[in-house]
């Protein structure tokens, strides 16, 4: 209807005509209908560990002495004599700067007891880390340590140069066999292996000896032994946790 048309209605008092209305479209809904939710996918989640046994070919001594004196100035005096003399024998041992470090240097008073505080002596600590890369040095260096002058050795540790390299290895074998591990009880469950979904590495307990269910062990390599000093091997180690993916076969 034009707009002059009703107008002219509502001036003379009439109703204009009502408006088509459009009819309104229903939508039935009910609550439990309602669209499906997605199935989660079926995974298969397991662990692999790999374990790679190699000789070390570096051998770490630490060695030091403690003294004590009346003065400060004798402390302080007597600790760098036997210290200059534990230097020595690195430099008459051919040991590269490199490997050698001086570790916990300290020169302090010594009580009588914690309640009157009254100094009795002063105490010097050194430790000296050496590095070695034959096994047959390892106990002459020490012996001449000892006659410089080192009443402490600390310790003795092996590592490895290519502990890294090994590490990265470890972590290839274990996740395959992760791998082999999922496929067989996929097999057993009439499912076949489908893509990983992920993957984490899992840190490794050093107090506890890995799991051999489910192992990956190599030896690429054969330790020394010497005429009083065996090195054996390192182990170094990867454990896994990897989800697959389940699919029909």
């Amino acid at each position: 209807m034009h707009r002059l048309t009703l107008v002219l209605l509502a001036l003379a008092g009439c109703q204009p005509p009502p408006c088509p209305r459009e009819t309104p479209t229903v939508i039935a809904w009910s609550p439990s209908e309602h669209a499906a939710a997605p199935v989660p996918g079926r995974t298969i989640t397991v662990s692999g560990a790999a374990e790679i046994l190699t000789a070390p070919d570096t051998f770490e001594l630490t060695i030091g002495f403690d003294l004590q004196a009346a003065s400060l100035e004798q402390a302080r005096d007597d600790s760098r004599r036997r210290a200059a003399a534990l230097l020595d024998v690195v430099s008459q041992r051919s040991i590269p700067d490199n490997d050698v470090q001086t570790q916990e240097l300290s020169l302090q008073p010594r009580y009588d007891n914690y309640e009157h505080r009254k100094i009795v002596a002063y105490q010097a600590t050194r430790n000296l880390v050496v590095t070695l890369h034959d096994l047959d040095d390892v106990e002459p260096v020490l012996y001449d340590m000892l006659a410089a002058g080192a009443n402490r050795v600390d310790r003795v540790q092996f590592h490895s140069s290519v502990a890294r390299e090994k590490r990265a290895e470890a972590r290839v074998l274990a996740v395959q066999a992760a791998r082999d591990k999922a496929a067989a009880m996929a097999e057993a469950l009439g499912q076949a292996l489908g893509e990983p979904l992920r993957v984490d590495e899992v840190a490794i307990d050093t107090w506890r000896p890995p799991a051999m269910n489910n192992i990956a062990l190599t030896n690429d390599s054969t330790p020394q032994i010497g005429d009083t000093v065996a090195t054996g091997r390192i182990r170094v180690q990867a454990n896994v946790n990897v989800t697959f993916a389940l699919v029909r076969q």
